[in-house]
């Protein structure tokens, strides 16, 4: 294909302080410049919305180099490579990529090459495209990690997610299921509730916005005490589940979407029965796991297609909608991954 003249790019107006306001991102329209040799021509299909979109929008360090102001925002993508002038990938191949939220972006081909979060895929023809950003992409690749290697999943273990209808609260939930756990989910909201119990197929669950005491109402629904907690959200949840913890229990330090973005972060009142209750809590990064993303593939397209998992996205169409979908993400407004499609 002809090379476009320019592509649209969400470029970081200012920081996220405590509370989106809708101005954070910019619309802009660049010129593309000519391949040069060993360059490739990456269009947009897909664009992932995850919690971590929230922390590159601060001034909040993590785990990558900070986005300043002026910079395109940064995001998951699934691409397709419209033009190559780079021997290793070919014209309409796919990609997985951490790139910018843009319609088309001229990128080297080495860099993708040696950045160790490019994948090169070919999507199965009976699974919509969208699912390898959900069910079969880094979300589902953290919820596997985080269920089965950090938190050492047994049959017959009693789980508690945290943000249980989030897109990765949703997979850990249908992991956990699929290994033979009984498994009950925190949400917000009866409609998410009763999804989860619904279709997820979930043993229990809890509308943490509907009681008054969140600690009392998990004591009522596990009174058995709580020995995998898959925690997506942090902050008081996190202090609710506490004492609600077996003795020797695993808590899966995913994420801590309720902090993010906020200036003053909450301070757990609650940790010194991680001593008392011999509680081993660990974070981790998908990052760290890429060596064997193949294989955790592999077997969750195979899932997907038994009939074992479901591909439960949140859709928005249009690239120039996509910050509409940070503010759903921030309040919690969806059930499953906010995906945009791009055009």
């Amino acid at each position: 294909m002809g090379l476009p003249s320019h592509f649209n790019a969400w470029v970081i107006d200012h920081y996220l302080k405590d509370q989106l306001d809708g101005s954070e991102l910019r619309w802009e329209s660049r010129p593309v410049t000519a391949l040069k040799q060993g360059q490739v021509l990456i269009k947009s299909c897909l664009l992932s919305l995850d919690a971590s979109n929230l922390l590159w929008l601060s001034e909040k360090e993590d785990y990558l180099p900070q986005l300043q102001i002026g910079d395109l925002m940064r995001g998951n993508i699934i691409g397709r490579i419209a033009a190559s002038a780079h021997p290793e990938f070919k014209e309409g191949e796919y990609i997985l990529s951490l790139q910018s939220w843009a319609d088309y972006l001229v990128i080297d081909g080495e860099a993708l090459l040696s950045d160790k979060i490019t994948l090169k895929f070919q999507p199965h023809p009976d699974v919509p495209l969208d699912a390898y950003l959900g069910t079969l992409g880094i979300t589902g690749w953290s919820a596997y990690i985080g269920m089965m290697e950090i938190g050492r999943l047994k049959a017959g273990d009693k789980v508690l997610i945290s943000g249980a209808a989030g897109a990765t609260g949703i997979m850990a939930a249908q992991i956990a299921k699929a290994a033979g756990a009984i498994v009950y989910g925190l949400a917000g909201g009866a409609d998410k509730c009763q999804f989860l119990e619904e279709k997820i197929k979930l043993d229990g669950t809890v509308d943490y916005k509907a009681v008054t005491n969140l600690q009392h109402a998990i004591a009522e629904l596990m009174p058995d005490g709580v020995q995998v907690f898959f925690d997506n959200v942090g902050g008081e949840i996190l202090d609710a589940v506490l004492p609600n913890m077996a003795i020797n229990g695993r808590i899966v330090a995913s994420g801590s979407v309720s902090q993010y973005g906020k200036s003053e972060q909450y301070g757990v009142k609650n940790f010194p029965l991680i001593t008392s209750k011999r509680l081993r809590m660990e974070g981790f990064l998908i990052l760290d796991y890429l060596h064997q993303i193949n294989d955790v593939l592999a077997t969750m397209e195979k899932w997907l297609l038994d009939g074992k998992l479901i591909n439960k996205n949140h859709i928005i169409h249009g690239l120039e909608n996509a910050p509409d979908g940070l503010a759903k993400l921030m309040s919690g407004g969806n059930i499953g991954k906010l995906v945009v499609y791009v055009e």
